[in-house]
């Protein structure tokens, strides 16, 4: 399935093989940490299965559960869920994610945390209440030891029990489980989603921010310039596609590269200082996109006026490269003067 996803990115419906232009576990990436944000299946399936361990332990005594129960019996060890040695199907599969590690070397099932009130233990075989007792905020321990503790190995043991208890603040109510990887202490796909993908993160140092009003086409070919992976002619060439000439299709004086066609082409140059005077923008040194990308921060601008800016300049950016294509494939030649008309229609 990915590999028709990763097959449609570059090629849409076409059967012929395109290039590949990013790597997918950056496009997987989110895009708070420079990637486009698509959801690798095998996180969102692992995901899915993770949701049915929590709907178990928090779905009270629903059919579906004791079914399960009734097939494998309660989880009497310290495991996540019940499970059997002979046990097969979906259910396994449910019990394995659950015991799957992530980056950290924790378990998935290890951010499952039990909050102990007076109902049933979290264990669940055993009554907490039957254990302890809470008078006028004086607690007092029941023991029923199969044995008394009589090692020095043991004593040690209860002793680090009992002072793990006597600290631990007893809010009372039911018996419930807590998600730690969500703020709101609720298991929730995103969640679970951020875990299984962080482990496998490529480090992209990225500048740009999504939230614009220009459309998602727009931003993504903004995205792929930051990463240097737009068709320009050097990078075509370094991909072997034999071309005529690497010259900038926008100057016909310099190298067509990514940098040299958004701030080093003479094109491009008189269209950021329309924007500039236009904007009314106080000066700044622009040597690649990034800078562009920061132009925003170091303007004394509102918030709203900082996100219309923002939309400003990835619209100029779409511009300039739509300029360049027109003038390579279709023989069309338009003047920084027309391209700023479209700038004031589309704000």
């Amino acid at each position: 399935m990915e590999k028709i996803m990763r097959r449609f990115l570059w090629a849409g419906c076409s059967v012929e093989k395109k290039i590949n232009w990013i790597a997918w576990d950056i496009i997987t990436t989110p895009k708070k940490e420079g990637g486009l944000g698509v959801s690798k299946l095998e996180d969102v399936n692992d995901t899915l299965l993770l949701k049915w361990a929590w709907c178990f332990k928090t779905g009270g005594n629903c059919l579906w559960k004791k079914v399960v129960i009734g097939c494998y019996g309660l989880s009497r060890n310290w495991s996540l869920l019940p499970c059997t040695a002979s046990a097969s199907g979906c259910w396994k599969q449910i019990v394995k994610i659950g015991e799957k590690k992530i980056w950290s070397g924790k378990t998935l099932g290890s951010y499952f945390e039990g909050i102990v009130g007076d109902g049933l233990e979290t264990k669940k075989w055993a009554v907490v209440a039957d254990r302890i007792r809470v008078v006028s905020g004086s607690k007092s321990l029941l023991w029923e030891w199969r044995a008394e503790p009589s090692s020095d190995v043991e004593v040690s043991d209860l002793f680090n029990l009992m002072e793990d208890i006597y600290d631990y603040v007893w809010k009372g109510g039911l018996d419930k489980w807590r998600w730690k990887a969500s703020g709101s202490n609720r298991f929730t796909i995103s969640s679970a989603r951020r875990l299984l993908s962080s482990y496998s993160r490529p480090v992209i140092d990225m500048q740009m921010k999504w939230k614009c009003w220009t459309p998602l086409k727009c931003k993504i070919m903004v995205w792929r310039a930051i990463l240097n992976r737009l068709p320009t002619k050097v990078e075509l060439y370094k991909r072997g596609v034999n071309l005529q000439s690497v010259v900038c299709g926008l100057c016909d004086t310099d190298t067509e590269t990514y940098t040299h066609i958004f701030t080093g082409c003479f094109f491009a140059a008189e269209i950021w200082s329309r924007v500039d005077s236009w904007c009314r923008l106080t000066p700044s040194i622009v040597f690649d996109i990034n800078d562009l990308m920061k132009i925003t921060k170091s303007q004394p601008l509102t918030k709203q006026a900082k996100y219309i800016l923002r939309g400003i300049i990835f619209t100029t950016l779409w511009t300039i490269w739509n300029e360049r294509n027109d003038r390579i494939f279709q023989g069309k030649r338009r003047r920084a003067t027309e391209h700023q008309n479209d700038f004031v229609f589309l704000v």
